[in-house]
């Protein structure tokens, strides 16, 4: 094919997908969900006002549906905090809130849900301007407050957290990203305005001192220490935001990867426990033309199928968000822009990001949570925008994403954040959970016609959990591969079961690799169904 050809072909492939019918519909209300996020004062003069606005999909009482926990941030006197929901079945949610012991007022930023005590019961660690929380599931719909008894409660400003076992010791370490050292009437924030594209606006992070972030780890009896520097995390402090663990580089631990504001990224490779930062010479430290950027929310998935994991990073307005790919000989290249996902991000702030097969075809998909953070920049002109809408991209196989628009729920402008799926209706295909600013979350029902085949996984091994899993299968033409995270995005948790589309497929091979190595496998296993499995047991559980 002539380069002229070629030239047309990725064009082509670069202009967005306009949906015929709609693909996704705002149940927020009709499930049942009545929140209202608070975060500050309208004009958004402190930035501390500017992110509050997390939370996700988990099964706090195990009973098989999933229920949503979101954050709110307000001062002393405000009347919002955050809010637990429980599913009830039928895709529906009533506020079980009142008496569960998770309501906490204040500043809430993010939240990672996992089981960290073995007892068999999701926990949920909070982050927070101020003390961060952790909240231990008694098992019976209430939580207690564990944080002091665990040895947590930074008094920093975190931003993202995520589990993993770090030190393959059995149980769960937990790394929170801190931001800047914030507080009313201190400097350089008391008031005062700072300006941005000529437009008043709040002041930070540049010039704030950066907050260390914190390693802890887990002492197998409910509680932490701060292992940060032991673990060789060491150097300068960055504006830590997002967070994510995996194994990056296939040695069978959990590596690192931190989303830092204004400041080069951080990959951590795990080497037996201990620590290196290989950000710079990996390639995922900076822009591929070498900036650093802002980065906010971070996804990890293979979204090429080529059974190595890669890296997607939400940035700024006025630049792009970064894909960066892994090539397999530990380096990654800024692929941002040839896979159709640099130019279409320029207008808008990306926070929340996740990778999921909306439409069941074999190939992950993108979707980013947009918004402003400055209510009064669109007296700047330049057509940037405060409330903005959402991104989905999906992903073409060939290494390339072309973005759908003009979908009605995804138009909706808003002040997003945090963002997280999960089948919250159990219908087998992903749903979407957003946070959005002083206004009310958005759930997604996915209503894709056209879909194919699916699995939907949940992992279950006593005592040490599952966070850290690896899942392959083998459907058709398609290989695909994916892990058990906790975190991730920005400020927000995805559901931890794992969810292949299949395409054409009605069957597919699984293997399953466990924490420590052990390794289960299952052939011909029959599509669009939910199977629990059980590690050391050689029989799928149709839920």
């Amino acid at each position: 094919m002539s380069g002229y050809f070629q030239a047309l072909l990725s064009l082509a492939c670069a202009l967005p997908v306009f949906s015929a019918r709609p693909l996704f519909t705002d149940v927020t209300q009709a499930a049942g969900i009545a929140f209202v996020n608070e975060s500050g004062g309208a004009d958004k003069q402190y930035i501390i006002e500017t992110q509050s606005a997390g939370g996700g999909f988990w099964d706090y009482d195990s009973d098989g549906h999933l229920d949503i926990f979101l954050t709110s941030g307000g001062r002393p006197d405000s009347t919002t905090g955050t809010t637990l929901y429980r599913g009830i079945g039928h895709g529906t949610f009533s506020d079980a809130t009142t008496g569960s012991g998770t309501e906490l007022g204040g500043w809430n930023m993010g939240v990672a849900f996992a089981d960290y005590n073995s007892d068999g019961h999701p926990d949920l660690y909070l982050t927070r301007w101020g003390r961060d929380a952790l909240l231990a599931n008694a098992g019976n719909g209430t939580f207690k407050d564990a944080t002091a008894a665990a040895g947590l409660g930074s008094e920093g400003w975190g931003i993202g957290a995520a589990f993993a076992d770090y030190d393959s010791d059995g149980d769960l370490d937990l790394y929170v990203a801190n931001y800047i050292a914030f507080e009313l009437g201190g400097p350089p924030f008391y008031d005062r305005w700072c300006k941005h594209n000529g437009v008043p606006a709040a002041c930070g992070p540049s010039g704030a001192q950066a907050q260390p972030d914190i390693l802890y780890r887990n002492e197998g009896d409910g509680t932490f220490i701060d292992a940060t520097l032991q673990a060789g995390i060491r150097g300068p402090n960055y504006y830590g935001m997002g967070v994510a663990w995996s194994d990056l580089d296939g040695d069978g631990d959990g590596d690192l990867y931190v989303a830092n504001d204004g400041h080069p990224n951080s990959l951590y490779r795990n080497d037996g426990g201990r620590f290196v930062n290989i950000s710079l010479a990996t390639g995922t430290a900076y822009s591929g033309d070498g900036r650093a950027q802002a980065g906010m929310g971070v996804a990890l998935a293979d979204f090429d199928n080529d059974l190595q994991v890669d890296i997607f990073v939400t940035n700024f307005s006025q630049d792009h968000n970064t894909l960066y790919r892994n090539e397999g000989n530990g380096f990654f290249a800024d692929v941002s822009g040839r896979a159709g996902l640099a130019s279409s991000s320029r207008p808008f702030m990306g926070w929340g990001t996740f990778f999921f097969d909306h439409d069941h075809d074999g190939w992950q998909d993108l979707f980013v949570a947009n918004g402003h953070l400055m209510p009064a920049i669109e007296q700047g002109g330049g057509g940037l925008r405060y409330r903005q809408r959402n991104q989905l991209y999906r992903n073409l196989g060939d290494g390339r994403f072309r973005e759908i628009v003009n979908e009605p729920a995804l138009a909706v402008e808003r002040v997003s954040r945090g963002a997280a799926s999960g089948d919250y209706d159990d219908d087998g295909d992903l749903d979407i959970l957003v946070a959005n600013l002083d206004d009310a979350p958005a759930l997604l029902r996915n209503d894709v016609a056209a879909k194919g085949h699916w699995l939907l996984l949940t992992l279950r091994q006593k005592a040490t959990g599952v966070i850290g899993a690896h899942v392959r299968i083998h459907a058709g033409d398609l290989h695909q591969m994916r892990e058990v995270l906790t975190g991730s995005s920005f400020q927000a948790q995805s559901d931890t079961r794992l969810h292949f589309g299949l395409g054409s497929a009605t069957a597919a091979d699984i293997e399953i690799t466990w924490p420590g190595g052990e390794r289960q496998v299952f052939q011909a296993v029959t599509a669009d169904r939910h199977y629990v499995i059980h590690r050391g047991v050689d029989r799928l559980t149709p839920e």
